[in-house]
């Protein structure tokens, strides 16, 4: 006869399998955006260590090492989500497929490789108008991402994407500006709307 302790624990055991969301397919909006965020994340990463090397400028130096640790830390995030899932951190299509980089804010690889090689005051500023693009593609993925995710891990962590991005295009503004160099009059995003799903 299973003693009160046991009973209990079969309970609590059986409350957590009810409440825990099932996994994602393979095929589900909430793995194909992981994974396309995982390699948009690559690319800012790669930028930013290139500046965080090459930066003499103490404030851009500071933003490009907050990108760095923030999103290696996302994508470590984003992959063990995946693997917990049963699935492959990269599906069978490349990451992005069909869809139009400029408007993900992907650099292209011509502009990454120049962060290496243009004269420092060049390569900062380029670099401050591509992560700017590059931040405001990550919002739109992640929105769009919001109107087909189903998952509670994915919605919170795209509703994350959304507000931190934003408000580092807005940090990045400022940097600009105290540069004498004009944003781009690309709207940033200052609210949540739009960012329900369902």
């Amino acid at each position: 006869m299973l003693g009160v302790a046991a009973l209990g624990g079969a309970a609590t055991a059986a409350t957590f399998l009810l409440s825990t969301p099932r996994p994602p397919t393979q095929g589900s909006a909430d793995v194909r955006f992981l994974r396309d965020m995982r390699a948009h994340h690559a690319q800012a990463v790669e930028m930013s260590v290139t500046l965080l090397k090459r930066a003499e400028d103490a404030d851009v130096r500071l933003l490009a090492q907050d990108i760095t640790l923030t999103q290696q830390a996302q994508i470590g995030q984003m992959s063990g989500w995946l693997t917990a899932w049963g699935h492959p951190v990269a599906g069978a299509q490349p990451p992005m497929q069909g869809m139009n980089r400029a408007a993900m804010g992907l650099a292209s690889a011509r502009d990454v490789r120049a962060l290496e090689n243009r004269p420092i005051t060049v390569a900062t500023r380029q670099y401050l108008l591509l992560m700017r693009a590059h931040h405001l593609g990550g919002v739109a993925m992640a929105r769009a991402a919001l109107k087909e995710a189903r998952h509670p891990l994915v919605v919170t962590f795209a509703r994350t994407v959304v507000t931190s991005q934003a408000a580092e295009v807005r940090a990045i503004d400022a940097l600009l500006t105290a540069r004498k160099i004009t944003p781009p009059p690309t709207p940033v995003p200052t609210d949540m709307e739009d960012m329900d799903h369902g």
